[in-house]
């Protein structure tokens, strides 16, 4: 009876954080699949238009020409696009390569040991903390990656107009990093009460 209803509580304890750590392996992997993380829109009126995505496989250019370019609009286009020849249409064209998407495949790795790990909680809560300081690191090289973003997209000129936009990729990272956190408490909680119970015992 005192096994049954140990077991009981274990099941229930560990619903919660398992829903978390759902939550967090999902918002990976939407990340994963190449969500943006920012889109930054470059435009110059009548002439030329800019898209750029960023996500976990680099950085992406869209271009539009509206009409013929200048001969500084077209230096500055053929170093933000890193091409000497220019397209009235181009779409989808690589400009910055980083393999971030190995980091997060990792941590949805990690998060499924996480949440399958739920039979040893301490070990759980070990992994359920190294789950969360990757999730911080990742969190933070976004944030520096921004600013570097940022200012390599823009174009400064008076004629030009940027504006940059957090993609859904961001928040994904920020919610995944939330959850993670959220079910290392339940994870905490849950190895807490298991020991109170074995005091008592």
């Amino acid at each position: 009876m005192e096994a049954l209803s140990l077991w009981k509580i274990n099941n229930m304890i560990q619903r919660i954080q398992s829903v978390y750590l759902l939550l967090t392996l999902l918002f990976l992997i939407i990340l994963s699949v190449g969500t943006s993380v920012y889109t930054a829109k470059i435009q110059k009126e009548g002439t030329f238009e800019m898209i750029v995505y960023s996500n976990v496989y680099g950085v992406q250019k869209d271009l539009t020409m509206q009409n013929s370019l200048d001969a500084k609009d077209t230096e500055i286009l053929q170093d933000k696009m890193r091409t000497s020849k220019l397209l009235n249409n181009m779409k989808s064209i690589p400009t910055f390569y980083f393999p971030f998407y190995s980091i997060t495949i990792l941590l949805s790795m990690l998060a499924i040991i996480v949440l399958l790990g739920y039979k040893k909680l301490a070990r759980q809560l070990k992994l359920g903390r190294l789950l969360f300081v990757l999730n911080l690191l990742s969190a933070i090289c976004v944030l520096i990656l921004y600013a570097y973003f940022k200012d390599s997209v823009s174009i400064n000129e008076e004629s030009v107009n940027n504006s940059i936009q957090l993609g859904f990729g961001f928040y994904c990272i920020i919610l995944s990093l939330a959850f993670s956190f959220l079910a290392n408490l339940g994870i905490n909680r849950d190895l807490k009460l298991v020991k109170s119970i074995d005091r008592i015992r």
